[in-house]
């Protein structure tokens, strides 16, 4: 079997966003695979199709 170092897992798929949550204002961090953010303070989830068409 081949060796391969894999840096996904490793990392940390979140990464901090520069959107306001919609709910409460938190920061959101977004997890880019499954195409959501989700909020740090109410864990409110969103799609990040609507926070960029919100944010517009």
């Amino acid at each position: 079997m081949a060796d391969f170092d894999n840096i996904y897992a490793e990392s940390n798929p979140f990464v901090r966003a520069h959107f306001d949550c919609l709910s409460c204002g938190g920061k959101l961090w977004e997890y880019a695979i499954q195409g959501q953010m989700v909020c740090e303070d109410c864990r409110s989830v969103f799609p990040s199709g609507e926070i960029f068409d919100a944010q517009v």
